[in-house]
């Protein structure tokens, strides 16, 4: 069984990951790795987000608003996340869209 990714790892694969991306689609304007380095600092943002909520969990001193808000962040910045994405031509697959056949495949 593989071994689970360090928080640091992920993050670097990611950014890695953004970066071929660029280098495969042959964008190299300082504006679009401006965008990448957006796009890291809400991956941050969400991280934290995440690893407080858990936190907050585990010790049992978690408010359902301070619950509702943190989830609320969370949604915009991972909206945000994706409209950078869009804007870098790497929109990722909806899969709550039908498939382009028009009718959705069932598991």
């Amino acid at each position: 069984m593989a071994r689970k990714l360090s928080p640091d790892a992920r993050r670097k694969k990611t950014l890695e990951s953004l970066e071929n991306a660029l280098v495969s689609n042959k964008l190299s304007e300082q504006f679009l790795k401006d965008k990448v380095e957006e796009y890291m600092s809400f991956y941050d943002d969400l991280t934290y987000i995440n690893e407080t909520l858990i936190r907050a969990k585990t010790a049992g001193n978690c408010t359902l608003k301070a619950y509702t808000d943190a989830t609320a962040e969370k949604r915009r910045i991972s909206s945000e996340m994706r409209g950078i994405l869009r804007f870098l031509g790497l929109k990722p697959v909806d899969a709550n869209l039908p498939s382009e056949g028009g009718e959705n495949e069932e598991l």
